[in-house]
């Protein structure tokens, strides 16, 4: 890579980066960030192999091991992408992935769905995931879940 970054953040959730945004402002002051992302197709298979790959092809221009951050299922694929290519990593840093990192807000919505409206469990999710918020706000962080979900179902 020209002018190679010092840290490279995986995004998966397109809809939601905005959110990652201050946190990644405020990291550039100190150090050079390049942006990775990753939207799974409506037709693919619920895998990151495709984003492993795609990530690794990515990391080929680079001569050095880098640096990721992640954060949900960014960092998700950071672990796995680390575990595979151990080498090419030289540190992983690892935002909000819980202790069993598949299990993140979206398995949650699904887990769910069966039993509430699309809407309740939203609703419910923002408020868990954002605490009590304006209105505005709340509906702006609906929009984004929801084009998540859109994204990734």
């Amino acid at each position: 890579m020209s002018n190679q970054p010092d840290v490279i953040w995986l995004n998966t959730s397109p809809s939601l980066l905005y959110l990652a945004q201050p946190l990644i402002c405020e990291l550039s002051h100190h150090t050079t960030i390049a942006q990775w992302q990753y939207a799974q197709s409506q037709d693919e298979a619920s895998s990151l192999d495709i984003a492993i790959l795609l990530l690794d092809n990515y990391l080929q221009l680079s001569n050095q091991p880098v640096h990721l951050i992640g954060h949900s299922t960014g960092g998700l694929l950071g672990l796995l992408y680390t575990r595979r290519y151990p080498e090419k990593v030289k540190s992983l840093t690892l935002l909000a992935v819980g202790a069993d990192a598949a299990l993140d807000w979206q398995a949650h919505y699904y887990t769910h769905r069966p039993f509430l409206s699309r809407q309740k469990i939203l609703t419910a999710m923002v408020y868990n995931l954002f605490s009590y918020q304006n209105e505005d706000t709340v509906k702006c962080l609906l929009d984004s879940v929801c084009s998540c979900l859109k994204a990734n179902s």
